[in-house]
């Protein structure tokens, strides 16, 4: 569900600064704030109950991210994405996933693979309670924890960044989603990470590259009309 800004509550400034990040850039992954928003510094520091310097480094980190772009006149907005670089950030994806998943399938702890297994738990729930943003959260879950049990942080970082933005594109295209054409992620989630526990690095990049296809035919309105 899209969640508001609330009032922070934090000891110290760095502390301020990582809160107000986490608490911004979750009202957009969540479609509280939607494509064009303006975000303005003195109105989020108000409803955070914060000074606008914590607002303002987080906001310098979100435009880096390439989630909010300057706005004419002051502040900023949800950056606006374009069909094609969603398709970009989403090829690079499946170049690097099926590494990971190798690597996972290799390396996994028990807890590792606990994690994987949690996150879709939350997709299921969230598959019942037709609730979109979260259904994309835990897939961006399930992705950091596979990342996670691979070993490599670079890419992890990679593949999540991507996938916020990607998932901040599906968010704004609403009236083309929903919870049923994204739950199915679920089982295909589960099948890697049977194949993870199984110690089967070929296997669970297989079911990596079958799962990106299943997105695409899932949201083939998305990828039509372009070479793959």
């Amino acid at each position: 569900m899209s969640k508001d800004l609330e009032p922070l509550s934090i000891q110290k400034m760095p502390g301020y600064r990582e809160a107000a990040y986490n608490a911004i850039k979750e009202s957009i992954l969540s479609g509280y704030f939607k494509y064009g928003e303006a975000l303005v510094e003195e109105e989020i520091a108000a409803k955070l109950q914060v000074s606008r310097t914590p607002v303002r480094e987080a906001l310098a980190i979100l435009q880096h991210e390439q989630l909010i772009a300057p706005r004419r006149g002051r502040g900023f907005h949800v950056r606006q994405m374009i069909r094609e670089e969603f398709i970009e950030l989403f090829v690079a994806n499946e170049v690097v996933e099926p590494y990971l998943a190798r690597l996972a399938a290799l390396h996994a702890t028990p807890e590792q693979i606990q994690d994987m297994k949690d996150t879709v738990i939350s997709g299921r729930q969230c598959a019942m309670d037709k609730n979109v943003p979260g259904l994309l959260r835990a897939g961006r879950d399930f992705h950091r924890a596979m990342g996670n049990a691979a070993g490599n942080k670079v890419l992890t970082r990679f593949v999540i960044a991507n996938e916020e933005r990607t998932d901040l594109y599906l968010l704004n295209n609403g009236s083309i989603i929903d919870s049923k054409n994204l739950s199915q992620s679920n089982q295909e989630h589960e099948a890697i990470i049977h194949a993870i526990a199984q110690r089967d690095p070929e296997a669970a990049a297989r079911l990596v590259i079958h799962h990106s296809q299943s997105v695409r035919d899932r949201l083939t309105i998305f990828f039509a009309e372009r070479p793959l």
